[in-house]
Formats: C-alpha cells, sequence, structure tokens
C-alpha cells in the first residue's frame, strides 16, 4: 500500500481538528505559508500561517506588522475563506481568495490583501467551469470577473444612467481613480460584492470606457473601469443591478 503524503496528512489533520469537508472548493491546507500583507495601517509587513495546531488554534506569526495585524496568534478557515485571529479569538481580520491573493478587510475597516510568499495557489470558488480553450484562444465572450461564466448581454452594455444614478455591483475589488485617467490617484477601493451608485460613463480616447461615482459620503466624485482584459480573457467588472 502506497504510503500518505505529508500534503495529504496536513489536509486530513486540518479537516478533522476545524470540521472542514475536504471536498470544498478551497482546501485548509491551501493558506498554509507565509503572506504578504499590504493595505491598512501595515507598513512593510508579513504573516505565516502555519499548519500546526496549538491549543487546538491553527497558529498565525506576524512580522514587523502594526495596527490590528500586529495582534495576530491564530488563523482559521471559515467556509469562504479565512479569518485571522487575535486575543480572545477575536476577529482581526476577514478574508476570501479573489484570483490569487486573499482579500477583506481589517476590525478597523481597512481594506487589506494578502499576496503569497510561499508557492500557494489560491483563487474564488468557481461556480462553473468555462469549457478549455486551445493553447493562444480566448474563449469567444466577455465573461464575469468573479466566476467566468459569460456576462448576460444586459451587463455587457454600459449602466443605463437617463434617469440618475445606477446601482451597480462590484464583481471584483475596484480602485476609484480621482480622474479618467488610469494613471490618476487611487482615491477609494470598491470590495467584491459591494453595491454602488454609477452616475454617468463615457468612452475615452485613449483609456476605455470610463465611469464616474460618488466617494463614500465626501461628496467627491471618481471613476471606475467597466472592462477588463489581460493573456486570460475579456472580462466586466460590475454587473449593472445590485442582487
Amino acid at each position: 500500500m502506497k504510503a500518505p503524503t505529508i500534503a495529504a496528512i496536513l489536509m486530513s489533520g486540518l479537516s478533522l481538528l476545524l470540521g472542514i469537508n475536504p471536498a470544498q472548493a478551497q482546501a485548509p491546507q491551501d493558506f498554509v505559508g507565509n503572506w504578504t500583507v499590504e493595505g491598512g495601517p501595515l507598513g512593510a509587513c508579513s504573516i505565516n500561517l502555519s499548519g500546526q495546531a496549538m491549543g487546538g488554534q491553527l497558529k498565525a506569526t506576524t512580522y514587523t506588522c502594526v495596527g490590528p495585524m500586529s495582534f495576530a496568534w491564530a488563523w482559521a478557515p471559515n467556509g469562504t475563506g479565512l479569518s485571522i485571529l487575535g486575543t480572545n479569538n477575536f476577529p482581526i481580520a476577514t478574508l476570501r481568495p479573489s484570483r490569487g491573493v486573499l482579500v477583506g478587510q481589517l476590525n478597523d475597516g481597512s481594506l487589506v490583501t494578502l499576496k503569497p510568499a510561499s508557492g500557494q495557489r489560491i483563487g474564488a470558488p468557481r461556480l462553473a467551469q468555462p469549457p478549455a480553450a486551445a493553447p493562444g484562444q480566448r474563449e469567444n465572450c466577455r465573461r464575469r470577473y468573479d466566476n467566468d461564466r459569460c456576462a448576460e448581454a444586459t451587463d455587457l452594455v454600459p449602466p443605463f444612467t437617463g434617469n440618475g444614478p445606477v446601482r451597480v455591483q462590484a464583481l471584483n475589488q475596484l480602485n476609484i481613480r480621482a480622474g479618467e485617467d488610469m494613471k490618476s490617484t487611487v482615491i477609494g477601493k470598491l470590495e467584491v460584492g459591494q453595491c454602488f451608485l454609477v452616475e454617468a460613463c463615457r468612452q475615452t480616447p485613449q483609456w476605455g470606457l470610463r465611469c464616474r461615482v460618488p466617494v463614500g459620503d465626501s461628496g467627491k466624485k471618481g471613476y471606475v473601469i467597466k472592462y477588463f482584459s489581460d493573456q486570460t480573457g475579456d472580462y466586466i467588472v460590475f454587473s449593472n443591478q445590485c442582487r
């Protein structure tokens, strides 16, 4: 009989310890390793998520972190991602996979991103597996950024704003920039699943479609993208309605 691998032993141990079903889209051991922390009042910061349990908790160790993350000592999968815990198991941060990184918020409301530093491979659970394309060939549709499904026709066009602002929903973390120029300053962020208002959209000669949005309650206005393309395909990054 073939001996179990270290990875299999780790997966089994974490699943038994935490009551996690191994058939979940993101297995607990996928989070184990070193991560670079970006965002919030953290400065240069990193965290190690250990596969070893201490007192029934998986150990977390931070390096050069300040703010809430400096109090991290444990972590736990939470079904959609993971929580980083402090004293008395108080949640310091809640994060979920999003296209190869972990995104979420600290308990002070700051946005935070964890980038793999040990070769971890993670991603948002797929609701549907798109058909495989030939090497170098893109799927013949513009896809939703959150699940890779072909977007519906009603979401492929800019939101109609003839009768005032339209309430839409972010499919990915979006930067709000001060101007239409993609090199302009980032003045806000929108989280995955967050609903927000679009006041108007305009096709710019250099930067493509840009949509004007309010920035919180500050009275400021900023701009977000509607479409995005990379080597894997063409995407929409917000839906034209909020559900």
